[in-house]
């Protein structure tokens, strides 16, 4: 049997690694896009797998290349091009919602995002082939070499860490639990060595130790952590916060109705509609999401006195509001905010404010503004110099409501950028508007991102989404509440309780060091 499955995939990987020219790059592209599969909403990791297999025998094909290194970068650029345009397809949906100006705009800004990000998948391609070999022990580099790519993808240039390698694992289940350990990035670079690893199997009619050395190990470690995973599971106990119920708003509004200056009463009438379907004498606290009402709520005095006498002497309301204000020069600034309001006599106090600190490039501003509006690019902005950063983020504190870390939007989608030390938090709140993505898989992968940040952090998240999937997820990835696709209505929850502070906030960084060390150890052996 086994002679059989190294016979076919010898096969295989001669037929693939045979491959030159328009050929490979097309076979590239296929296989990237191919892999997304293994992505929200699908979770199918088998697909995955095999892409990245035909990946590693493409570069095998490269290393026998007259011109080694060119032709690893080529079809590392186009694997990660279809990849990239196949996974993020979705941002072309904000061009759409923006209304004409902007669709024709749309697949051009598009073909350019994808192709920057897979240079620097192409540069990744290249210094692997700097150090291939013909033996098991590329599997090594690859591994080290792409996951060198993806945290440059993550960081760089303020980061875009979406849809990484480890997250093919689906949040909640007893895999996606080792996240807890080592992170999603250490998740990533395990997963990118074991599903790379079945391409070693070939060379022969026999399989013999040394090649299977990468998927037996791999696959031994994977079996380690679904053990660790369901034990973490099988003893899970989520306490409550006491004194806490929490009203989760979800509001189906079409954007380019939204945004029209005749229905900001209408928006304003459908949030108090669904925040009060239900008696408010049941919940402490009501969130509504990123940028819920048209308007500056903190300057518009006629929708405050309406939400004043909705929640009068009621439960503090948790919002996600555009406001301004002037800096010591006397320039306006426009932030994207969170504030909590309370209203006690049925007067609005502002409790806290916290300003978006990681913004979205060409969707909240404009990076090297001039020189793009000098060839025509313009942002999906509504002010002429976009938004004005928050300082660095930290914890907030009000009455009656534990300890809580504010990220809005994408902020959710970065490791590490949850307080921690003294500051950690009891709880996430993240707000976020997801209509701009419309009917896309754009959602299903931002809930993953803050599903995975509830199990590093060991703390739940409370998600209050325009047009996504709002709801509320445990410390281990799992969904308390959850409002469903689309959804236009409002749910109640308890505030599930932290979890201690998790190995991987302790040890992380040193956990992932290790990981990496003993993958690069098993490239310098002999094997």
């Amino acid at each position: 049997m086994l002679n059989k499955v190294a016979k076919t995939l010898s096969g295989l990987a001669m037929r693939v690694s045979g491959f030159q020219g328009w050929r490979a790059q097309a076979l590239a592209v296929g296989a990237g896009a191919f892999g997304v599969l293994g992505q929200a909403p699908f979770h199918l990791w088998p697909f995955s797998l095999i892409s990245l297999v035909v990946l590693v025998w493409l570069l095998d094909g490269a290393f026998a290349n007259k011109r080694p290194l060119r032709a690893g970068a080529a079809r590392a650029f186009f694997f990660a091009f279809g990849q990239f345009m196949a996974g993020l397809y979705w941002i072309g949906a904000a061009f759409i919602s923006r209304g004409p100006d902007y669709i024709l705009l749309m697949p051009f800004a598009l073909v350019l995002l994808m192709a920057g990000l897979a240079l620097i998948w192409a540069l990744a391609g290249a210094l692997v082939l700097r150090f291939w070999t013909k033996d098991a022990r590329r599997i090594a580099v690859f591994a080290l070499g792409f996951f060198a790519a993806e945290w440059v993808r993550g960081h760089a240039f303020t980061g875009f860490p979406w849809n990484l390698p480890g997250m093919v694992w689906t949040p909640g289940g007893a895999i996606s639990q080792s996240a807890s350990l080592m992170g999603v990035w250490g998740l990533s670079l395990l997963t990118l060595f074991v599903f790379a690893a079945p391409a070693a199997l070939v060379g022969g009619v026999h399989i013999r130790w040394w090649q299977a050395l990468p998927t037996l190990a791999g696959g031994g470690a994977f079996l380690g952590l679904f053990v660790f995973g369901a034990l973490h599971l099988g003893s899970a106990q989520n306490e409550m916060q006491e004194n806490v119920r929490l009203r989760v708003v979800q509001a189906k509004i079409d954007q380019r109705e939204k945004w029209k200056p005749e229905n900001r009463t209408t928006v304003l009438d459908h949030y108090l509609n669904l925040s009060t379907a239900s008696p408010l004498d049941q919940v402490s606290h009501v969130i509504w999401p990123e940028g819920a009402l048209p308007t500056l709520l903190l300057e518009d005095g006629p929708a405050l006195d309406r939400i004043s006498e909705t929640f009068k002497d009621g439960p503090v309301l948790l919002t996600g509001i555009t406001r301004r204000e002037r800096d010591e020069a006397g320039k306006t600034l426009y932030r994207n905010s969170l504030i909590a309001l309370s209203f006690a006599n049925g007067l609005p106090r502002v409790e806290t404010v916290y300003d978006k600190h990681h913004l979205v490039p060409f969707g909240e501003y404009m990076p090297l503004g001039g020189l793009f509006s000098a060839i025509g690019i313009k942002g999906l902005i509504n002010f002429d110099d976009g938004f004005t950063p928050g300082p660095a983020p930290s914890s907030m504190k009000i009455d009656n409501l534990p300890t809580f870390s504010p990220q809005i939007c994408y902020e959710i989608a970065y490791s590490r950028f949850t307080p921690t030390g003294e500051g950690r938090p009891d709880w996430i709140l993240n707000v976020s508007n997801d209509a701009w993505f419309g009917p896309t898989t754009g959602p299903y992968q931002h809930l993953d991102h803050a599903r995975f940040r509830a199990i590093e952090e060991g703390v739940p998240v409370v998600r209050s989404v325009s047009s996504g999937i709002a709801g509320i997820i445990d410390p281990y990835g799992r969904m308390v509440l959850q409002l469903g696709r689309n959804a236009d209505r409002a749910g109640d929850a308890n505030l599930p309780k932290p979890l201690p502070i998790t190995p991987f906030r302790r040890h992380g960084g040193a956990i992932l060091f290790i990981l990496a060390g003993v993958i690069f150890s098993y490239r310098l052996s002999r094997a």
